[in-house]
């Protein structure tokens, strides 16, 4: 059980690959394991709503990095300011959500 007065934030790390509505071309096990994360997100925000913990998908972005290639338009660390805003967020901040850069994504 948890307390009621506990705040806290989940964020899955998930990617616009898990995006049932614009599906990229990109792996098909890659893609359904975002897919699935993105549902566990829904599910577990649901079974948390009581409480203070906030439970969220971040889309970091196409980023610079060994998988995302020199050719990524960002950098690592503009990748994860979705993450952090997700993190620091308050009581108000969103819940149950597939969030990239303060925008909310389709599931």
């Amino acid at each position: 059980m948890i307390e009621k007065g506990i705040h806290g934030s989940i964020i899955n790390m998930a990617s616009m690959s898990g995006s049932i509505v614009n599906i990229p071309q990109w792996q098909a096990s890659y893609n359904a394991s975002k897919a699935a994360l993105n549902a566990f997100t829904i599910h577990l925000a649901a079974e948390l709503k009581d409480t203070k913990i906030k439970v969220n998908s971040a889309h970091p972005g196409w980023v610079k990095t060994d998988m995302g290639s020199s050719a990524a338009p960002m950098e690592i660390p503009d990748g994860a300011k979705t993450s952090v805003a997700l993190a620091l967020a308050g009581d108000d901040g969103p819940n149950g959500r597939f969030i990239h850069l303060g925008k909310e994504l389709p599931w």
